[in-house]
């Protein structure tokens, strides 16, 4: 079975996972020390990894593909030429 590279976006996310857990741990162990409520703790634990692991995804660069066509023109919602004058 060929072995297929892992996109920059994929592996950058999984870091995230990773990372999100490491720092999730350094806020019980060091910063909260159980003095949070329990519900904005539930909502803090539940947010920063997909905080994390959406931003690292996002800001990875994106893997071209075969067949992908580079962009030669103007982007799409940007007009060319400009329109005629109304009578």
């Amino acid at each position: 079975m060929k072995r297929v590279p892992v996109e920059p976006k994929v592996a950058a996310g999984s870091l995230g996972a990773t990372a999100a857990g490491i720092i999730v741990w350094i806020l019980q162990t060091y910063v909260f020390r159980g003095n949070l409520n329990a519900g904005a703790e539930a909502y803090i634990y539940a947010a920063i990894p997909g905080a994390v692991t959406f931003l690292l995804a996002y800001l990875a660069p994106h893997q071209r593909r075969p067949g992908d066509v580079a962009r030669t023109g103007p982007p799409s919602s940007v007009t060319a030429v400009p329109p005629a004058p109304q009578p």
